[in-house]
């Protein structure tokens, strides 16, 4: 018996360490290009609690009035990301943290740049704009009403 709970013990300690692993990575990976876009760096001690909603997990990392950044899980391992930027005029400032958020994103996800900024401009003219970029599929939804808003989800395939 007493074996039994040490290695179930242990098994849920290696589990929640392979999740943590798998954020940490990202946060460590986007914090590194986040130079390099002079972005606004992640800090795990103000990061939400891993909410779950109708079976789906998430996790807010980063909250402003310019822009939030969340992630979806599957098991332990992070599936998705969401960032939506907000702006308080009718388009999105290409010099503000939104902005270089989302390139930041991009970046540390390997993702063409310049394709991504293309569908950005695409998804203003025709609301939504949806592709693939190696292993993701990116859906860039856009707003212009009174202010823009700007939603862009990045999916593993």
């Amino acid at each position: 018996m007493r074996k039994s709970l040490l290695f179930i013990v242990a098994l849920f300690v290696l589990l929640t360490a392979c999740g943590g692993r798998a954020v940490s990575s990202f946060v460590e990976d986007f914090n590194q290009t986040a130079r390099k876009y002079d972005a606004i760096t992640l800090d795990s001690d103000e990061f939400g609690e891993i909410e779950d909603e109708d079976g789906e997990k998430w996790q807010t990392l980063f909250s402003s009035k310019e822009y939030e950044l969340d992630v979806m899980y599957e098991g332990n391992d992070i599936k998705a990301y969401f960032i939506t930027v907000e702006s308080d005029t009718k388009s999105i400032n290409k010099d503000g943290n939104g902005y270089n958020a989302v390139l930041t994103l991009a970046d540390t996800l390997g993702l063409n740049i310049k394709d991504l900024e293309s569908g950005m401009q695409k998804s203003f003219d025709e609301e939504q704009y949806v592709y693939e970029d190696d292993n993701y599929e990116v859906r860039i939804f856009a707003i212009d009403v009174l202010r823009a808003t700007m939603m862009i989800t990045i999916e593993e395939l």
